[in-house]
């Protein structure tokens, strides 16, 4: 009788769970869910003025990515900002859309509300899916977080 197996046991994360998103604080424990199996993990941060992307790279190959830009003042969730249909959750006065592997949330910035602009911030999952209830806890923290940033200044 022969074995199906070939033997080798599952892939596991040989790395830790990063804090932040380029320097943007998101706990590691909701990262964690975003991240799959691999050696070495490091993020590259890339933007012009007013728009911020990181990516969240493992074994090579972009596995998060999550930006934060300004649009301009009147653009909301259900415009389809980033291909995101309204629907998401609300919290507090900030709305966020969510899917099972990409969230965007629309960012309540107190000092930039008189010019013409608001911030949104995007975290998109780009192999496999995390599930709503993970995307929303990190899209929730990310926000949070741009808010706190030289982005909503």
């Amino acid at each position: 009788m022969t074995n199906c197996s070939s033997g080798d046991s599952p892939a596991k994360r040989e790395y830790a769970a990063p804090s932040s998103l380029c320097g943007t604080a998101v706990s590691s424990s909701a990262l964690e869910p975003l991240l799959p199996a691999g050696k070495k993990i490091s993020s590259v941060r890339s933007g012009p003025a007013g728009f911020a992307r990181c990516r969240l790279v493992v074994d090579g190959q972009v596995v998060v990515t999550s930006i934060a830009e300004q649009w301009r003042s009147g653009t909301t969730l259900s415009d389809g900002t980033y291909g995101i249909k309204s629907g998401g959750v609300e919290k507090g006065n900030t709305r966020y859309a969510v899917t099972d592997a990409q969230a965007v949330g629309r960012i309540a910035c107190a000092k930039r509300g008189g010019d013409g602009h608001v911030v949104f911030a995007l975290v998109r999952e780009e192999h496999g899916t995390a599930g709503a209830a993970a995307m929303e806890k990190v899209i929730t923290e990310f926000t949070d977080s741009v808010s706190a940033s030289e982005q909503c200044a």
